[in-house]
């Protein structure tokens, strides 16, 4: 007898391959949908692959959605990516009568809590620490607030994915330049020396059920890029911040959160949270707390164990396209190798057991290499 299957959203993205094979792994049917050319389709665990567009507008995209659930008659239904979420957020009734969908925190929360500017009011509102946080609500007043401010401060767009579009103001100088070439006006935030922190919990209806914790090693691109390298930790003074935070907030669902511990004080200070499965994502499936197995089996309405207890000290690296990134970006080339040839408990997302998607991977980082070598040779010329 077959296992109930899933549709995921996002199957081109990095934590998209980690979470096929997972459940192909389990023999769980999987159909990916994929809105690009990518290498995830070709995984052996994929029993149906889709592509979408999303160049037509949210109310086409879903319509081809829809028509690929009638379709295949998923038994579960999940978006990765934050864009999915919204495209299933625009027509939630549509997709629950066809389909479960899994444990997600709603519409207004989640997009309450992807703006910068209100997720920092709700993290003071509930005595979570952050960096000291400056909102201007037009550009004259950011500019008349310039010789007041922390130095250095980043300027942070009010959404963005994988820190892009953050930039860091030296001084008031640099401050006004960034500013008035920003085409939306951002919040501006005191810059943190220290260690990055990662932390990822699952609740059901305000209560915890499982989470893990892990800290950042490398990340690409540099210098605010997301992780590319990861270290499962203990750590339950942060556990139990995120644990109180999402009580506050009544949660359901996945959330992840980016912490920095501050090295002047040593406190974690929240800088980003997402409503949704990380990118990182598969350390944790690799250290023992499977949030999206979970989030399958809540949908189905079984059984659930609390799991809190994890492997430690794993580190997980996303060796292609990320880490090799890293590796030709940072100024510290010959510490990364050193850094890279350490192997004790180290794991990685290439699978002997599934190299095809690996094949694409090559072929996009070969190109990427030519492309930047092309633009080195026309520099120097």
């Amino acid at each position: 007898m077959s296992m109930p299957s899933i549709m995921i959203m996002d199957g081109h993205s990095r934590t998209g391959l980690d979470i096929i094979r997972d459940f192909g792994s389990r023999g769980i049917p999987v159909y990916a949908g994929e809105d690009s050319k990518t290498r995830v389709g070709s995984s052996k665990y994929v029993t149906h692959r889709f592509k979408y567009s999303k160049e037509n507008g949210l109310e086409a995209t879903n319509q081809t959605i829809l028509a690929k659930i009638r379709e295949l008659k998923p038994d579960v239904f999940l978006p990765l990516m934050d864009d999915s979420w919204e495209m299933l957020y625009f027509d939630f009734q549509a997709y629950t009568r066809l389909t479960k969908v899994v444990p997600c925190p709603g519409q207004f929360l989640f997009r309450h809590l992807l703006e910068k500017n209100s997720l920092m009011k709700r993290a003071e509102q509930y005595q979570v620490p952050i960096p000291k946080t400056f909102q201007p609500q037009s550009l004259e007043e950011a500019l008349g607030m310039a010789d007041q401010l922390p130095y250095p401060v980043l300027l942070k767009p009010i959404q963005s994915v994988g820190g892009a579009g953050i930039q860091k103001a030296r001084n008031a100088g640099e401050l006004e330049r960034m500013l008035t070439g920003m085409p939306d006006l951002p919040i501006v935030q005191e810059y943190l020396e220290g260690e990055d922190l990662e932390l990822t919990l699952l609740f059901v209806n305000g209560k915890p059920l499982a989470g893990s914790v892990y800290k950042s090693i490398r990340n690409y691109p540099l210098p605010y890029g997301p992780p590319c390298a990861v270290r499962t930790i203990r750590d339950d003074e942060l556990m139990n911040l995120g644990i109180e935070f999402l009580k506050n907030l009544d949660y359901h669902g996945v959330a992840h959160l980016d912490f920095r511990r501050d090295r002047k004080d040593g406190i974690p200070k929240l800088l980003d949270f997402n409503a949704r499965l990380a990118g990182t994502n598969e350390i944790s499936t690799r250290s023992g707390v499977s949030f999206p197995y979970m989030l399958y089996r809540l949908a189905l309405n079984e059984p659930v164990k609390e799991c809190f207890d994890y492997q430690l000290g794993l580190e997980f690296r996303w060796t292609l396209m990320n880490e090799l990134g890293h590796l030709w970006q940072t100024p510290h080339k010959l510490q990364t190798v050193k850094e890279l040839l350490h192997r004790k408990n180290v794991h990685s997302n290439i699978s002997l057991a599934d190299p095809i998607p690996h094949f694409y991977q090559l072929l996009t980082l070969g190109a990427v290499l030519g492309e930047k070598i092309g633009s080195l040779k026309k520099t120097r010329v």
